[in-house]
């Protein structure tokens, strides 16, 4: 058995965060034990930049509840009889958004303002959506968020705003810090001017406060640290959703990307580089500092740099391009992803792979799939490997336990992961890390003999659902490297599935929904996470590993012996 490849990286909203957002907490979070019911007064400001003013205000404590109304500068004060922290808090106003908060107090007063701000903080600590939690809490099971999950958030969300130029490091606390907000004629403080930018970001950005209200939700430590995140749908993480979009594909961001192009005996210094992209004017420069531009050709579908290539962004911002180096006499597959920072200790659990590795004699490339524990210090074990030169067969007998040491991983101060070799040569490839809107993970890694993986945590695939459509393009490259094709549209749809069979039908169409092809899939085929479609007369088999919440697959034809990368498009 070779030895496998094997790199990683890893990111935290706050690592030092351990407590599951509804469950626990710890001595200094401020609970109801050993308090004694008294009157409390809840007070603070309630206010969007402009003050939310003559709106009904709601608390509900530990025990005991509240209600008021805002005067005109926002301002209002709860009292509560029979009360114990900690507090939620909520302000309705007719044409506002529900806005929600909490707070931990200490003796009978607090203080808590009422802000899109603290609605981010309360999604980010609970992982919920702060509308259904408010409505929870006080049931079983449904405590506060304790005051380090509070804190914690309120980190993480500052650090998120703070990256697309909305810095509120100089307000101390947003839930209890001083708030003046904006009111006719007088302009508020510093705090209600940043909730102004945040305002106008939102809208400059094409994004609502709900969205980002649900992907902080979806990224909270609470959620990414346990078994399943909240939600698996393909979108953006919380600070591209703030960066300015292309405008014809929300899913393209301004900022930096990592691009990952795999080399035939390249060298993993030389298939990773970083990209920045100004989607507004569609200009890419380069690490040399060099530029180029795109050309809008379709919804969420560019043209390369002189109408050569082509560019497709997935819901989650993959970047799938079809690159030419020589003036069209060859193609190659390039992908990228927004860039982000990562710890070890996030990416811990079990992983499956599929990619393309060199064969016994080192002439050629091999479709392989894999599957593969990680712990929190980046090394691996348990690992399943699976090739076979001949036929690109990732089942049964072509699939063995590594016995052999296999690589570990440690940070690379340039971004992402070096992949750690046992042996003599003391690094061999690199590993990027992406998390997009939903939690989700994706790892993809290069090696200095060209070769390439793409990886996502292990779980059970759910059938499809019964009419689903879903339009996607294929990127195919052969044992080479090359792409052999030009990008490939279809559309599928979801005709019936069975149960019993794990199995589906879909109805494949071209771009334009012409033609038609029926086709039965497996789920969890030939091992969890995996899907699987026979060989017909009509169609190819392929083993595929959808790269959940991506928007992208990565997919093994035997028969050709190619592999592809597909993207999901609008």
């Amino acid at each position: 058995m070779k030895t496998v490849q094997w790199c990683i990286g890893g990111a935290s909203l706050a690592s030092a965060m351990l407590l599951a957002a509804c469950g626990g907490g710890d001595d200094s979070s401020g609970g109801n034990v050993g308090q004694t019911p008294s009157a409390l007064t809840l007070s603070g400001t309630a206010a969007t930049g402009p003050a939310i003013g003559g709106a009904a205000v709601e608390a509900k404590c530990a025990t005991g509840s509240g209600s008021g109304t805002t005067q005109a500068n926002g301002d209002y004060s709860l009292s509560i009889s029979g009360g114990q922290w900690p507090c939620l808090a909520r302000v309705t106003a007719a044409g506002s958004s529900v806005l929600h908060t909490a707070v931990f107090g200490s003796g009978n007063n607090a203080t808590a303002n009422i802000t899109p701000v603290t609605q981010l903080v309360l999604a980010n600590a609970t992982g919920s959506e702060p509308a259904a939690y408010y409505a929870a809490f006080g049931n079983a099971g449904t405590p506060a968020p304790t005051s380090t999950e509070l804190a914690t958030a309120q980190t993480a969300v500052l650090a998120t705003l703070k990256s697309a130029g909305i810095d509120l490091s100089a307000i101390g606390d947003v839930i209890s810090g001083a708030l003046r907000a904006d009111t006719a004629g007088a302009a508020g403080d510093a705090y209600a001017q940043a909730l102004d930018t945040l305002a106008a970001t939102l809208t400059s950005s094409d994004t609502t406060l709900a969205t980002l209200t649900s992907t902080l939700a979806n990224n909270s430590v609470a959620v990414i640290g346990g078994a399943v995140p909240a939600s698996e749908a393909d979108s953006l993480p919380a600070d591209k959703l703030l960066a300015t979009p292309s405008s014809n594909c929300a899913a393209l961001r301004s900022g930096n990307y990592r691009v990952v192009s795999p080399l035939p005996g390249g060298g993993a210094a030389s298939q990773s580089s970083l990209i920045t992209v100004d989607a507004a004017t569609l200009t890419i420069t380069f690490a040399n500092g060099s530029s180029a531009s795109w050309t809008a050709n379709g919804a969420c579908r560019f043209l390369g740099a002189g109408g050569l290539g082509d560019v497709l962004v997935s819901p989650a911002g993959v970047l799938a391009i079809r690159n030419t180096s020589n003036a069209g006499a060859t193609y190659r597959l390039v992908v990228g992803f927004p860039e982000q920072s990562h710890t070890l200790a996030e990416l811990a659990g079990t992983w499956n792979v599929v990619g393309m590795e060199p064969n016994a004699a080192r002439s050629g490339y091999t479709g392989i799939a894999a599957t593969a524990a990680l712990d929190a210090a980046g090394s691996f074990g348990a690992v399943t490997w699976c090739q076979n030169d001949t036929t690109w067969s990732v089942t049964g007998a072509d699939c063995s336990a590594v016995t052999s040491p296999v690589p570990s991983l440690r940070v690379n101060s340039s971004g992402g992961f070096d992949e750690v070799d046992p042996s003599a040569t003391p690094v061999n490839g690199r590993t990027f890390v992406y998390r997009a809107g939903s939690g989700e993970l994706m790892m993809v890694n290069v090696g200095d003999d060209g070769s390439f993986q793409f990886r996502t945590k292990q779980r059970v695939n759910p059938l499809p659902i019964v009419g689903s459509v879903g339009r996607r393009a294929d990127f195919y490259i052969d044992s080479t490297f090359v792409s052999p094709t030009a990008v490939a549209s279809a559309i599928n749809t979801v005709i019936s599935v069975d149960t019993a069979a794990g199995s589906w039908v879909r109805n494949l169409t071209d771009a334009n929904g012409n033609g038609g092809n029926l086709q039965t899939l497996f789920v969890n085929k030939p091992r969890n996470g995996y899907n699987f479609r026979p060989q017909t007369m009509a169609v190819r088999e392929w083993t595929s590993l959808g790269l959940r919440g991506m928007g992208a697959s990565a997919t093994l034809f035997p028969g050709p012996k190619w592999f592809d990368f597909t993207v999901a498009q609008p």
